[in-house]
């Protein structure tokens, strides 16, 4: 067991003796804590996924009520309908995510407002079922293996227990197949597609189970308390718990707890404080406010950060084991990959590209060529199946193009043309996600750990691709500390973990120095003698001529030249292209 690990265990074992220390009044204000921080967990798993919710104080809501109606009414095992409130609630975010999740922008949160909204007055227009704005009483006490918990103490240990499990879980997550992809969802999800992520649907699971987490939080609420009403799960909590989550830290899951402890622990201190210096009013939210203005021009990132950085670094090299096996690609230079039939596409009134034919044969290596302007990146996202064409077809190993992210499954790579990395993550992690594609471990399975041995599989690849390209003295570091000229290697990097039948290259030599790119042509020559095949698109002409076999080239949406580096260079539509016209000179 390493430091940070036993740091953890020793601080998860003092919040469980905590209640067993504590006066009876803060008993309680502890188990609120731990309920609010296991709701806010959820939230900072949001936040890591690029989505902001504010209906987490609805959903808390319909895991208090759906508990505490069953229990009511028909007295079963109030664990029981703990679980089936939970699972009621799982079902009800799964069809409001479905549907919110496909906005972006502001237009995500004002849709979880708003449903937030209607399910807060649903609680109090209900009369006949929630009690209204009175609430309902007289509800069981939960009931756990046929033992009835109603100590306060032993509950809130109860309490702390599933939240400590519930971040221990969700660390887990982060370093797992499917953590690695909700990383890449806030900034990047043209590269989680590339990559082999149904973006949509991991970010349904995202939603959902962090539904789930804040109906547990009101269900564990409803039965301490033994009474419910709409108010705790009004709008402002909902706020709140956002709050929590920003202030404790959305990096990692322990920032929930963080940040419902003191955020709990402000609230209460103050009011205490203002109490006995005589002061009434709502002095202490006037208080709080200013308080937690200064934490975030303080911390940005959130307290937990502040804290972590003090703490043992993790270590993924532990966690490696065998890489996972690379195939072993035909040596039939006459089979074709990849057919481009007549495409084109417009964009509103502007014709992007018209009538572009082309193939890619088994270990070829083309350059495309043009302009600035000519199309290459458009064609380039069209045929990584991130743009779709509006004339022609698109044909890979002989079938037509599927959705995005499903391409990287039947063996197609790609790089960006503006770098994407996940700046917080070490290079092998960035890496590993290459790995995606040849690994089935899902978010259940990363929860639990019972991924440990293809994720150790995939951490190797990423390190032995790292080795490849010259990067693994850097495995460890954070990709955002790299220059820029190293993060495009590192990008080679992770197509490579992919085990690409074709490798798609959009300017990796961009802003690489010499040595840099005496690496780079040394990968690229290495790949082509293992029969991948390379569709490089390149500024830089003296890269372009010492490599390629094939050159096309593209202006204003057509090819107006193909064939070897030597006969392109001396086609006088080319020159025209580059130097005629008053065009701009490629660089």
């Amino acid at each position: 067991m390493n430091a940070r690990a036993m740091l953890a265990l020793a601080v998860s074992a003092v919040l469980l003796i905590v209640p067993w220390l504590l006066p009876s009044f803060y008993v309680g204000i502890f188990a609120y804590a731990g309920i609010y921080a296991l709701a806010a967990v959820g939230l900072v798993l949001l936040l890591q996924a690029g989505q902001i919710s504010l209906g987490q104080g609805a959903f808390m809501g319909l895991g208090a009520y759906g508990s505490a109606l069953v229990a009511r009414a028909y007295g079963v095992d109030t664990m029981v309908t703990l679980i089936g409130s939970v699972c009621a609630t799982a079902l009800i975010a799964a069809l409001i995510g479905f549907i919110t999740l496909r906005l972006r922008g502001h237009y995500l949160p004002l849709a979880t407002l708003a449903y937030g909204i209607a399910l807060a007055g649903v609680f109090t227009a209900w009369h006949e079922v929630t009690g209204g704005a009175s609430g309902l009483d007289k509800i069981p006490p939960l009931r756990l293996f046929g033992f009835e918990l109603l100590d306060d103490r032993l509950y809130t240990q109860l309490i702390w227990t599933i939240t400590l499990l519930t971040v221990l879980g969700l660390s887990r997550l982060r370093t797992s197949r499917t953590g690695r992809a909700i990383a890449t969802l806030e900034a990047h999800d043209g590269l989680a597609r590339a990559f082999g992520v149904d973006t949509t649907v991991l970010r349904v699971k995202v939603f959902v189970f962090s539904a789930v987490l804040a109906a547990l939080g009101g269900a564990l609420y409803v039965h301490l308390l033994r009474f419910v009403s709409p108010s705790p799960f009004a709008l402002l909590t909902s706020f709140k718990l956002l709050i929590m989550a920003v202030v404790g830290g959305p990096m990692s899951a322990a920032g929930g707890v963080v940040g419902a402890l003191a955020m709990e622990g402000a609230q209460w201190t103050l009011q205490d404080v203002l109490a006995r210096w005589g002061l009434s009013g709502n002095l202490e939210v006037i208080v709080f406010g200013l308080i937690l203005v200064v934490v975030l021009l303080k911390w940005p990132q959130g307290l937990w950060p502040a804290v972590e950085r003090w703490l043992p670094k993790p270590s993924l090299r532990s966690r490696e084991g065998d890489s996972l096996p690379r195939s072993t690609l035909s040596a039939n230079r006459d089979e074709v990959l990849l057919r481009l039939d007549d495409i084109g596409i417009r964009f509103g009134g502007l014709q992007a590209l018209k009538g572009v034919n082309m193939e890619l044969r088994r270990g070829e290596f083309v350059g495309l060529i043009g302009p600035n302007g000519a199309g290459k990146t458009t064609l380039f996202s069209i045929i990584s199946g991130l743009l779709r064409q509006t004339t022609g077809r698109v044909t890979l190993f002989g079938r037509p193009l599927t959705a995005d992210h499903t391409l990287i499954r039947q063996g197609m790579a790609r790089t960006f043309q503006h770098v994407q990395l996940m700046p917080d993550l070490s290079l092998i992690e960035n890496v590993a996600l290459g790995a995606y594609c040849r690994t089935r471990a899902g978010f259940i399975r990363g929860l639990l750990a019972l991924d440990g041995e293809e994720n150790r599989q995939a951490l190797a690849s990423a390190r032995a691709a790292l080795e490849r390209v010259g990067l693994a003295a850097e495995a460890d570091l954070a990709a955002g500390s790299l220059p820029l000229g190293k993060q495009r290697i590192v990008e080679i990097a992770r197509a490579l973990v992919a085990d690409p039948q074709i490798l798609l290259l959009d300017e990796p030599a961009a802003g690489l120095r010499f040595s840099e790119k005496l690496t780079l042509v040394r990968i690229l020559r290495q790949l082509q003698a293992e029969h991948v095949t390379i569709l490089l698109v390149e500024h830089d002409m003296e890269l372009v001529m010492g490599c390629v076999e094939r050159l096309v080239v593209l202006d204003r949406g057509r090819i107006i030249a193909a064939g070897s580096p030597q006969d392109v260079q001396a086609d006088p539509a080319v020159i025209a292209a580059y130097l005629g016209g008053g065009r701009d000179k490629a660089a």
